[in-house]
Formats: structure tokens, sequence, C-alpha cells
């Protein structure tokens, strides 16, 4: 082992796979994810466990949720359980003991109950076809779909008032803050708000049931997932409880000692977590269970026994050459919200660049970037290309290295492999060139992604991007005249950022709107793994940390400069863009993968159809038709917060 903890693969004994126990391993991915396309945590530790001789099932209970959500059958259950909340409703307001709450959850029933659902099944069984089929290329049906969707998730949330339940992007809200360990777990067991109770039961237990695993894995990747995923863990741990349930992914790795400071978290909800990678940590935990190691021993492992809760202190980081190719088998994938399969692919792990002060993606990675050589890269691809007849990609890395978005766009061409890709990308120097974003395109590169942050150089700086205007500048307009389509991140608010330079952002994208196709603007939020929060002292801000708050993934602060932009005044600049400025950017088609599969299918950039028509006047309600890609979230609680309201504790 290094003196930093890491430890290599080879560092730890071996066991043949002929001499090891085999384990029958299901792997859960949980709601609230993007319907269209698979996510590549569950493929990546199915290569490696069925490598090493496991049976195992992996359920991508997502794209499940959204294929049953819009489905004949569970419509019809919805409107079941809606009566069945009406009549005790009705029942006490003849008896005029109905509490103005209850009048409210009984006019939000009765509207919902007053709808043809059988119509509304039909459209949404229709909107599914033509999501998945050639319809979804005619830009104003696929818009009727995805309100469609729309339209059927308000229904379904009338039934668990008073959560909220939305279509992409996911913002659900079941009014218990995911930041708060006594509200996740009271959410835990709430049958009136909590829809992935019912989820579960509905589509987890039943397949649990069958095929009896000896381990359940639950892959949590954001904490918009967090409810769902622990709601399952629980249920199967008290329905199971021979069953072994582990949970991982980048929040729980964001989480971990805060998890570890509680001990209900691992009594009542699962009996380990796996940090930062888990193909192998997940493998060797298994052959601890069976007897084949000590647990203890076991890199990346928090876990409970009889004399308490231990965080295994060796951290593994993956040796991603060695990796098998990303294994999709029994994954639905014909369910997918798409009508032509999209695959991600992950060619680095960490980011290249791991500088930006604002940024804490790298802490699922222990902050080490490691790659796979270019021609590695193009062979994996060719054989996901062939295996599963997929010919669209997204590399989904956390930045794609200039240097290796050269040399693969070389490859794909002299190899003629024939695909389409997107990615996340950061402005470069290195990137300067016509014929770099000509060749990227020739390669297939149809939409790229970029973190601009800010068009201010100073601020810029502050947040240690290296970038100069100049060169966004020109990246933007080259790969816009390569006919790939750009869509720009930026945010207002990072401290020490004044009211001018916050503009001169603004300034930008309206200035360069011809060449930015898409995008989306946020106000700035002070993650809790970032450089900046572990030293707010040179950033010039004080952080506020809540004593509920106990599972936290940013911080409320304030500025110690007072006449810079407060939290408050970004979010304000932020409504303001959306309000005033962003109808231009205003699309029918509201995911990057979509917006992706009609660059693919069209061959250019320029895609008017996809965009929203302007009908009224800019600012009121009724603004834009269509659907607007990044809604803006309003502070609820603390001043300068964005929270999730919560409905109490003790409410019966």
């Amino acid at each position: 082992m290094s003196s930093d903890g890491l430890v290599q693969i080879e560092e730890l004994a071996s066991i043949k796979k002929e001499d090891r126990k085999q384990s029958k391993v299901m792997l859960l991915f949980p709601p609230e994810w993007v319907p269209t396309a698979p996510y590549l945590a569950l493929p990546s530790l199915t290569a490696v466990l069925r490598e090493a001789g496991h049976t195992v099932i992996q359920r991508d209970i997502n794209i499940g949720m959204w294929d049953h959500f819009f489905s004949m059958e569970f419509l019809i259950w919805v409107k079941a359980r809606l009566g069945m909340q009406l009549k005790p409703l009705q029942d006490k307001e003849k008896a005029g003991t109905l509490t103005d709450q209850e009048a409210e959850h009984k006019a939000v029933v009765e509207q919902a109950y007053a709808v043809d659902v059988f119509d509304l099944a039909d459209r949404a069984e229709d909107a599914k076809l033509i999501v998945r089929g050639e319809r979804f290329y005619q830009a104003e049906i696929l818009e009727g779909a995805l309100n469609t969707f729309r339209e059927t998730m308000a229904y379904i949330s009338a039934a668990y008032y008073p959560a909220s339940l939305v279509f992409y992007p996911m913002e659900s809200n079941l009014g218990y803050r995911p930041g708060v360990s006594k509200e996740v777990l009271a959410c835990l067991d709430d049958e009136q708000v909590n829809v992935y109770r019912d989820l579960c039961n509905q589509l987890v237990m039943p397949a649990v049931a069958k095929e009896m695993p000896d381990v359940v894995g639950v892959s949590i990747g954001t904490q918009m997932q967090l409810l769902a995923g622990l709601t399952f863990c629980k249920m199967i741990k008290e329905t199971f409880p021979h069953i072994h349930v582990v949970v991982g992914g980048n929040v729980i790795t964001r989480l971990q000692e805060d998890l570890a400071k509680h001990e209900q978290f691992f009594t009542d909800v699962f009996d380990s977590a796996i940090l930062y990678e888990g193909e192998h940590a997940l493998l060797w935990l298994i052959e601890a269970l069976n007897g084949e190691r000590a647990i203890a021993s076991v890199p990346n492992l928090i876990y409970r026994d009889a004399s308490g809760i231990h965080r295994n202190p060796e951290v593994y980081t993956e040796k991603t050459t060695a990796l098998p190719l990303p294994d999709f088998d029994g994954l639905p994938l014909d369910q997918y919200f798409v009508p032509e399969l999209i695959i991600p692919y992950l060619a680095t792990r960490g980011c290249y660049w791991g500088r930006c002060t604002f940024c804490d993606h790298g802490q699922g990675y222990f902050d080490q970037y490691r790659g796979v050589p270019v021609q590695q890269v193009v062979e994996q691809i060719k054989a996901l290309r062939d295996k599963y007849q997929c010919r669209h990609f997204l590399f989904s890395d956390e930045s794609y290295p200039p240097a290796l978005f050269k040399k693969v766009s070389q490859l794909l061409v002299d190899q003629n492999v024939g695909i389409k890709w997107t990615t996340l990308i950061r402005f470069e120097e290195t990137l300067q060139d016509q014929e770099t974003w000509d060749l990227a395109a020739k390669a297939g590169c149809c939409t790229l992604y970029y973190g601009m942050e800010s068009a201010n150089e100073r601020v810029l700086s502050l947040m240690d991007k290296h970038a100069k205007k100049s060169v966004i500048q020109r990246n933007l307009h080259m790969a816009a005249k390569s006919g790939i389509w750009n869509h720009v991140m930026a945010f207002y608010g990072f401290p020490g950022e004044t009211l001018d330079e916050a503009l001169e952002t603004r300034q930008f994208v309206l200035e360069n709107q011809p060449v930015i196709h898409s995008m989306e603007l946020f106000y700035f939020v002070a993650y809790r793994h970032t450089p900046m929060v572990r030293n707010p002292e040179k950033f010039g801000i004080t952080i506020h940390k809540q004593e509920e708050y106990d599972l936290p993934l940013d911080y409320y602060y304030t500025l110690n400069d007072p006449s810079t932009l407060s939290c408050l005044d970004a979010m304000q600049l932020c409504e303001e863009f959306y309000k005033n400025d962003f109808h231009p950017w205003a699309v029918r088609v509201n995911s990057r993968e979509h917006v992706f599969l009609y660059i693919s299918k069209f061959g250019t950039n320029q895609l008017p159809q996809i965009y929203a028509q302007q009908t009224q006047a800019v600012g009121s309600p009724e603004g834009v038709s269509g659907l607007i890609t990044w809604p803006v979230a309003h502070s609820e609680g603390d001043e300068g917060m964005s929270r999730v309201v919560s409905h109490g504790m003790d409410r019966a």
C-alpha cells in the first residue's frame, strides 16, 4: 500500500475463478435520472462480476419507472388510489371536521379524479411510441408527447399529495429534505408521499423474490436519487433480511463521513456502503461475505458488525486499461425514450484539469485522473457498436481531454467507425484551428457541452479555469462552423464576482447567440468538497454549517465583502435572465440526448424546428411555448438558499 492509502490490484491477493464461490447479485439503478440512455455504473460493475464467474441481474428501475408510470395499468391503479383517498376526505367534509390542509388535499384529488384516465393513458402509451419511433423526428409531435408526460406526472402527483412528481428535468419533491437525516429516514416509511414505496412493491420486490440474490447493490449517483434508492434498500432489507444490501455511487462517496455517524442507516436501511470506484471493491466484498477474505481488508468499504461501524482505511482506484468492456446485457435497451439506442462510454476517470475551485466532481474518483490509450478506446467503441448494433454514443467523461479529442477523432475517421457522439469539453487554447473541429465533426461529433461558467477573465482566474474570452469565442465559432451544436453552461455569483462582471457574462452570451445553440444559467452553489469550501478565507467567504443539515452536499455561505454579489443577488439575476433573455434558447426538445439525435438525423446544427415559438410577451407566464430546458429554482427557507420545504415531521 502506498503512503497515500491507495492500493493497486496486484497487491491484493487474488482468488482464481475456479476456486471462487459463486454468488447471485442483483444490481439496481433507482429513479430519478434521464429516460434517454442507460447509466454506466451498472454495466461496469456487471462486467467485472460476470468475468469473475458471478451471476448478475441488473435492473434499471429508472427507465422501468418511466415506462410503468406512462402505462394503462399503472394509471388505472392511480385512479383507484385517488378514489381511496377521496372517500374519507368527503366523509370528513360532511362531518365538518375537514382541516384547511385536508380541504386543499381534497380539491387536488377531486380535480385529478375527474380526469378521463383512459384518454390520458391512451395518450401516454402513444407518447411512448412517439419517443421510440420515427415520429420522434417531427418536433411538434415530439413536443406534444413530452407535454403528455408532464400532464401524466401531474395526475400521478395528485395521488401522492403534497408531493410534486415531474418529468425530466428531474425536480420531484416529496417534501422531505435529502440533506436532513431524520427527514430522509422518515420519508422512507411515508406511504402517502413516497411514490417509490409503491414503485418498489410493483417493480423491485417481485424481481427480488423471483431471483433471490445473495447480494443486492444499489447505485445512487445523484441527490435526487437518494430517497428512491434508500427506499428500495430499506424495503428489501426488511423483507429479505438474509440478503446483503450494499449502496454505492457518487452521493454515497460524498456523504461517507456523515453516513458513518448514523448507525441507523446501517441497521435499518443497508448493510454496507462502497465508496469511490466500486468494480473490484464490490467483487472483494462478495468474496468477504463468502468467507474468502477478511471484510476488514476490503478497500473503499464502510460496514457494520457487532462492534459498530467501520470505515476501512484503504482506497482503491481502478486500473482503467485492465477493466472489461461494460456489459449491458439484461438491461431493457429497447425501453429508453429514444428512437435509436444511445450507449454511454467512459475513456477517462476523473478530470484531466482538476483545478476548478468550485468543482467537486473529482470526489467520486479520489481525485485520480486516468485514461485509456486511444487505440483501446476506439477498439472498445467498435466492440460496443457491433455487440449492441448501436451507432450513437455518449462519451460521459468529466471533461474530454483535448489530446484525446483530436486522436479519437482521427482514428474514428481513419477506421471508418461510423458512429455519432457527444461529450463534455473545456474551452482550450490547444483547440484553436478549424481543422480540429472539422475532423471532430467528420468523426461523428454532433453536440458538445461546455462549462464556460463566466465570460469575465478575472472571475475565470478566481475559478482557476485558465480560459480567455477570445479562446471561448473562437472555439464556439469554429465548432459551429463545423456543424457541431454548442451547449454552454454558466453561472452567476462566484464569490468575489461583481454585478458588472456578471452582466459581462450575460452580454457575452447574447452577443454570441448565433453560435450558442442552447444554454443553461445557474446561480453559484458552494459544494461541500470543493477547494473553495476547504479554503473559505482565500475566497472571502464564511461557511455556515447548520446542525439539522447533517447530510449536506453544499453549504450556505456569506461574503466577507458585501460589495460583491450575494447568493440572493445571483439567484435574482438568474431569474431575470430566464424571464427576459432566455427566449432565443427555449426549445421543444429538452434533453441533450434528444438534441443529439436531431443533429445526427438532420446533419446540421441549424434546426429552427426544435425551438419554441414566441407566443406571448417575454416575461409573462405564457411567454414561451414548449419546454424550457432549465427552469429556475426559487429560494425557499433560508435566505439565499434553494431548499426543499419540509412538510414537517409531525404530520399525521
